[in-house]
């Protein structure tokens, strides 16, 4: 049982390979380029059309200015598209290598040694505890054991785990053995119990290892909000080409009235016809590009990947980053105590005996030695080959820190060690049944909550060895000093010892050894980010295993629970009814003892009244709430099963981080829909005008389509950078949550979108009829008028929607990108009409045109202002 040698290790993963799975291939430039051409029905229909126009123009009745612009824009488009999904796949891959990260504990060179999942090899003697994901195939060898096999069967049901004696393995493809006694597989999950395994498989040779091959290769589901931007775009896709047929059979039939009849129509030779619905193809075309948001999906996956990177400076790993934007919606957060909203770092305050005696110096006494026994044994943690404390839950490796490496040793190497009950959260104790080397005698030794074990006891350990009676009044006593502890937020662990074990049920008159309280201490930064959360709207409810007195203490310290608020205790939750919980759901701010079914069920509940929840949780039993939440946190040190259900995890273990992530979802929903209110005014007007500006202006189009597929794709995605970089705002989290099943539109953005159409329209009409037209006297002066208007209106709405303060330039200087992206969009239309003008179909502009162009635009601002008093003088 000393485990492989080094020389051993090297030689078997010569021999049998790595632990470590093949990576998804990576997609090369190419294969986005690919997508990003012919994944869009619009840009195909401008591939099209910039062929055709290109063979017209070779057969001499048309212009290569417009196809050659087309390309143009159609390869810078593909290259922004390739960059960003390139920066996507990269942001991925290293997210994907930070969540695969996992570690186990093995022997070697008869040391225990923690390692990296992916150097386990063949032979590697590894130990197994409740809580861990199985790495590799193998066979038990020691301890006892049950485990979840749904992840290569579909089982739920646990099976049982126990060593046989003489045991030879033989490799097998039998589904059977994946129920026999001792048979062990990578992707499994240990329930309870622990013990140790040897690895006979690795890698891609494991059960499962062939199956996650695949599944790294299958694309993600769609989240909520790409099916709804999904839906938005394909809605107004619809109503686009539905405009553009119409405007082409219009702009036709129209043609051929003015004409006096079909065949003087098409009274031209071939060519001549086909140039004739070739301009009025374009124009409907116009309209399409006008309506359809290109860049959106694009958009999204670069604000995506931006968030996801602030979130890691933050602590906070979005394993699963399509739940992003479900944070906006959290108006409840379930929160462990331990580790979470405390710093998970026990420390031993107080040790006494059944006569409530301080004995936490006494090094010497019988009931001394008898504790240390009962510590050094009955633990899941250990000292590991650096004399480091690893294994275990906090407060096992609390209690193991008040005796050093050597005394544990020479109390294990004194004892042997007859049968052992691991901790569960069902049984809220551990027992190991052991007997003395040097002794005839055996006993064994519980460990666990005191309301659990003082109730069985009938005999206490003095300080002098005497065995004495534990009366009722001594219960009672005992009791009081306890509750006394947990007021003053200390956690309690009985110890205690019998001649019998039992593995079903505790025994009767066990032997009390004495009490030991442990302190965990508040994280400083929780308090503040309570406050937060409850001026956000967000309900606390702190949920955890300890007893009422010290989870309202905790509760109390950090801002959670008040006196006038509601406090229960497990069996309480329990015996309520659904529709009482429901009632007092608001109010209720802790449920202690707490099981996982009651973590299950609250959730449920919630989610029933209409509340978006968010869980915290890192023990395996608590994997089933952690899935149903509508967001799940798991924590770095949790267990594997834990990790793998959640959503995020925190790398901090902190429940500010939980806050923090809130206020982070709250700004991509934010920043998203920031965009929405920019792209969408552009589309819905330009769609609006693009059908009826042909027909009352005798064919002619609003604007060309490459100017309309500049704005549309490369002014477009250069804002969502300056959206997408908009940083947290204090504002954000004194807003209540978004109100679930609202819908993509929140917070009155329809009104705002529909207030911006509609003075975008006005503005178009205003430059284009009336006394302001007269300044821009021919075809192209006005093309290019309308061209630099919708660029500078897009500006200036941009700073109109990043704030609503009627101050513009509020916050802007934490945003230095919006700036320097508006005042780029800025230069490039100046250069675009008075440079490039004869590729993007436009003339020079002199002063007085820009002075025009530059008010009429900037009238988007003083009627935003307007709309911001009043929304002021409302509220």
């Amino acid at each position: 049982m000393n485990g492989l040698s080094s020389k051993e290790v090297s030689q078997s993963r010569a021999l049998h390979g790595s632990n470590k799975l093949p990576e998804p291939e990576m997609k090369k430039w190419y294969h986005f380029a690919k997508e990003a051409l012919f994944g869009d029905a619009t840009l195909v229909l401008l591939m099209i059309f910039a062929v055709l126009q290109i063979v017209l123009a070779i057969l001499g009745v048309a212009s290569l200015k417009d196809p050659i612009m087309i390309i143009i824009v159609l390869w810078l488009c593909t290259g922004l598209s390739v960059r960003t999904c390139m920066g996507v796949q990269k942001s991925v891959k290293a997210l994907r290598d930070k969540t695969s990260l996992r570690y186990c504990d093995v022997i070697r060179d008869g040391k225990l040694q923690t390692i990296n999942k992916d150097d386990l090899v063949v032979g590697d003697l590894v130990i197994i505890r409740t809580g861990q994901e199985i790495f590799a195939d193998g066979y038990i060898v020691e301890g006892k054991i049950s485990v979840n096999n749904a992840a290569i069967n579909g089982e739920s049901k646990e099976c049982k785990k126990t060593p046989i004696d003489g045991y030879k393995h033989v490799k097998t493809t039998s589904t059977d053995a994946y129920t026999n006694q001792n048979c062990l597989f990578a992707g499994t999950t240990v329930m309870s119990g622990e013990g140790k395994m040897i690895v006979t498989e690795v890698g891609v040779n494991t059960v499962n290892g062939d199956t996650l091959v695949k599944m790294q290769t299958l694309e993600a589901p769609k989240t909520a909000l790409d099916i709804a931007l999904d839906n938005l775009c394909d809605f107004i896709s619809k109503w686009g080409t539905i405009a553009a047929v119409l405007a082409f059979v219009i702009m036709t039939v129209s043609g051929i009235m003015q004409a006096g009849g079909m065949s003087q129509y098409f009274n031209g030779d071939v060519l001549e016809n086909i140039q004739k619905i070739a301009t009025n193809f374009s124009i409907a075309l116009t309209i399409i590009v006008a309506a359809v948001p290109e860049g959106l999906p694009l958009i999204v996956k670069l604000v995506t990947k931006q968030n996801v990177s602030t979130m890691e400076k933050f602590n906070i790993l979005a394993k699963n980053p399509g739940k992003i934007p479900e944070l906006a919606y959290v108006n409840l957060i379930c929160t462990d105590k331990t580790g979470t909203l405390t710093t998970g770092i026990m420390t031993p305050r107080v040790m006494v005996n059944g006569a409530c005696e301080d004995i936490m110096n006494d090094k010497d006494s019988v009931a001394a030695g008898l504790i240390k026994n009962n510590v050094c044994l009955n633990n899941s943690a250990d000292y590991d080959s650096d004399g480091n404390i690893t294994g275990g839950n906090s407060i096992d490796r609390a209690v193991l820190g008040l005796y050093s490496k050597g005394d544990c040793r020479i109390v294990k190497e004194s004892f042997a060690v007859k049968n052992r009950l691991p901790f569960s959260s069902e049984n809220k104790y551990s027992a190991i049944e052991v007997a003395s080397l040097t002794a005839d005698a055996q006993m064994t030794l519980y460990k666990g909550a005191p309301e659990k074990l003082i109730q069985r006891c009938s005999y206490y350990i003095a300080n002098s060895g005497e065995v004495k009676q534990f009366t009722d009044s001594d219960r009672k006593a005992m009791e009081s000093y306890i509750k006394g502890l947990t007021e003053k937020a200390m956690r309690c662990i009985a110890l205690t010892m019998s001649d019998f074990f039992k593995e079903d049920e505790l025994p009767k008159d066990m032997t009390l050894l004495g009490v030991i309280g442990v302190v965990d201490p508040l994280r400083e930064e929780v308090p503040d980010a309570v406050k937060t959360a409850n001026k956000a709207g967000i309900q606390v409810i702190e949920i955890t295993g300890d007893c009422l007195e010290t989870a309202k203490a905790v509760a109390a310290e950090a801002g959670i629970y008040n006196p006038w608020d509601k406090a229960i205790t497990n069996d309480e939750f329990e015996a309520m009814s659904d529709d009482e919980v429901k009632e007092i759901l608001p109010k209720l701010k802790v449920i202690s003892r707490c099981s996982p079914s009651t973590k299950l069920r609250l959730v449920t509940l919630a989610q029933e009244m209409g509340m978006s929840v968010a869980m915290t949780g890192d023990g395996v039993n608590d994997s089933p709430a952690l899935k149903k939440a509508d967001v799940g946190f798991g924590m770095e040190s949790g267990s594997d099963v834990a990790k793998e259900a959640s959503d995020i995890i925190l790398t901090d273990n902190n429940f500010a981080s939980t806050v923090k992530a809130t206020e982070l979802g709250r700004t991509f929903m934010h920043n998203i829909m920031m965009f929405l209110e920019f792209q969408l005014p552009i589309n819905i007007s330009l769609l609006i005008l693009s059908m009826i500006y042909p027909v009352i202006s005798g064919g002619a189009a609003l604007l060309a389509s490459v100017q309309i597929l500049i704005v549309n794709i490369i002014m477009d995605s250069l804002n969502s950078l300056s959206f997408g970089g908009e940083p947290p705002k204090a504002e954000y989290m004194k807003e209540k949550p978004i109100k679930k099943g609202s819908g993509l539109f929140i917070r009155g953005a329809k009104k705002r979108i529909a207030l911006s159409t509609i003075v975008f329209i006005v503005l178009f009409g205003a430059i284009t009829y009336g006394p302001i037209a007269a300044i821009f006297a021919t075809p192209e002066l006005a093309i290019t008028a309308r061209f630099a208007l919708l660029c500078f209106m897009a500006v200036f709405n941009g700073f109109t929607i990043r704030t609503e303060s009627i101050n513009l330039f509020k916050g802007l200087g934490k945003n230095k990108v919006f700036s320097i992206i508006a005042v780029s969009i800025m230069i490039m239309t100046l250069l675009l009409c008075n440079i490039a003008g004869s590729l993007v179909q436009t003339t020079p502009l002199d002063l007085k045109h820009w002075i025009v162009v530059i008010i009429v635009a900037f009238m988007i601002v003083p009627v935003d202002i307007i709309r911001k008093g009043i929304k002021k003088i409302k509220k």
